[in-house]
């Protein structure tokens, strides 16, 4: 008996050292906000859910260097979308006039080469003498492409972009951390372009006029770290790109993407600084900025609702079940912080509410375990009266409308308005329901779903009746009886007394 309580004792203290120590795991796996201070604009944002997560003035303009290869690579696939023509380069492709800087492998006058060749060479190791050559293959003429580089920056609403060559040495290239990233996710949706900029490595063979081939590697190190820890995410394969920059008045940049799960991040980091280690070492900030917005990207996930999922079950009016299972109308979803979605609880009205009554509760759970409450409140007077259950068990197509429920929850400064400065708060849901019918035909419209991320960006939809409901007139009458039952105790009770 004695050892058997010994054993119990001893996996209870197992049982006791474990929790904490996973608890405590779990909180380390969420990383802080970042604070960007090597870039002076940055920008984080997530596609699938439209979600600003992070800008540091997103509208400032500053030349983007060789950022301005990702609209010559587009224009090339506009015109060339499989990237299966050959063009010979000219002496003016590589003069000091059009490319004054080229390394010392470079491409020569006189050689032919594929424009599959060309636009590798173009995004990975960033040749600025192919930006000139396959300008040239496009319009004809250097000036003229660079016409067209800002007639597509205007087509593409990027109002705040100018271009002045095709490779991003001038210092009169201008463009926004919000410009550049219009200019990504449009070059994106190519098939091309995304294979090509999320390659490590390539190289261009060797002809008659350059006896030598030249191999190169991409510029981005967050997507090929090279055994540098702080440019090291841990996830360097979910990275597919985009595209470095840097000349000496614009500073370091980089435009990244991210794929992971479901979700596509894009970052753009622009005028950074090196930064000196501890070891007297110097380590390039736009590498390490981008390192920490994705980091911190990893810890969010899409959370919400697919059209025709079941999102609460409610009742018809004065229905004593639920009867009324509620269905989002259209796909709805937020980002949250590796968390649930916010539990909506219900409580239905009563025959007759003021405003501000309380007729139910929200409550949230965050990714720690804390859970926040707040009241639902009846928005508006609303009460049932007998005439308004007759015209309701018997018109047909019966108008839902009004305000019923309405949650009280505190509501955060949009981050995609200027100047897009907002702490992270939490993500939020509320269930707005139309005055409650007594019958009522799967697909009406019944209320509304809206759901509130951490940085203020709103997402609704109409919640629909999932099935037929109706209040039967028989279901009434127990709660009736039960009345009677109780009044007709009481009275008994009294006479009993006197």
């Amino acid at each position: 008996m004695k050892h058997r309580i010994a054993c119990l004792f001893l996996c209870l203290l197992l049982i006791m050292a474990a929790v904490p120590a996973f608890a405590e795991g779990e909180t380390e796996e969420l990383p802080a906000r970042p604070v960007i201070t090597n870039s002076s604009m940055a920008l984080l944002y997530e596609e699938s859910t439209d979600t600003y997560l992070y800008a540091k003035k997103p509208d400032y303009t500053n030349p983007p260097a060789s950022m301005t290869k990702v609209m010559t690579a587009v224009l090339v696939l506009e015109h060339d979308p499989e990237l299966k023509g050959s063009t010979t380069v000219s002496s003016d492709a590589v003069s000091l006039q059009y490319c004054y800087w080229m390394t010392d492998n470079h491409l020569m006058a006189g050689e032919e080469l594929s424009v599959w060749d060309l636009m590798n060479y173009l995004l990975i190791p960033s040749g600025n003498e192919a930006g000139t050559v396959l300008a040239e293959y496009v319009a004809g003429s250097i000036p003229d492409f660079i016409t067209m580089m800002n007639n597509k920056a205007k087509e593409l609403g990027m109002t705040h972009t100018h271009y002045d060559d095709p490779h991003g040495l001038s210092e009169l290239n201008r463009i926004t951390c919000e410009d550049m990233l219009i200019l990504c996710r449009y070059a994106m949706q190519f098939e091309n372009f995304r294979k090509i900029v999320s390659s490590k490595q390539g190289y261009l063979p060797a002809n008659s006029i350059r006896p030598y081939a030249i191999r190169y590697s991409t510029t981005n190190r967050v997507m090929s770290p090279k055994g540098v820890s702080r440019y090291d995410t841990g996830f360097s394969e979910d990275i597919i790109g985009i595209k470095t920059g840097y000349i000496s008045l614009a500073g370091n940049n980089l435009a990244c993407c991210m794929v992971h799960d479901d979700l596509t991040f894009y970052s753009v980091v622009m005028h950074a600084h090196d930064e000196q280690q501890p070891d007297g070492s110097w380590l390039e900030g736009h590498y390490m900025d981008t390192h920490d917005l994705m980091v911190w990207a990893r810890s969010f996930r899409k959370e919400g609702f697919a059209a025709g999922e079941q999102v609460a079950v409610t009742s018809t009016a004065l229905s004593p079940v639920k009867n009324l299972p509620l269905v989002a109308a259209s796909d709805v979803y937020i980002l949250t912080r590796e968390g649930t979605m916010p539990r909506i609880t219900l409580k239905d009205a009563g025959f007759a509410v003021k405003a501000g009554d309380r007729v139910g509760s929200l409550s949230l759970r965050d990714c720690f375990g804390n859970d926040r409450r707040t009241d639902l409140l009846a928005a508006a007077d609303a009460a049932v009266t007998p005439l308004s259950w007759s015209r309701s068990l018997y018109a047909k197509g019966d108008s839902l409308n009004g305000g019923l429920l309405s949650a009280a929850m505190p509501t955060i400064p949009s981050f995609t308005k200027p100047p897009f400065t907002v702490e992270e708060g939490e993500p939020s849901a509320r269930v707005v329901l139309d005055k409650k019918p007594f019958s009522v035909k799967a697909g009406d419209r019944v209320g509304t779903l809206v759901l509130e991320d951490a940085f203020g960006n709103v997402r609704e939809t109409a919640l629909l009746a999932g099935a037929d409901a109706a209040t039967s007139p028989l279901l009434l009458l127990i709660p009736a009886a039960i009345l009677m039952a109780a009044a007709a105790l009481l009275l008994a009770k009294r006479k009993k007394k006197q």
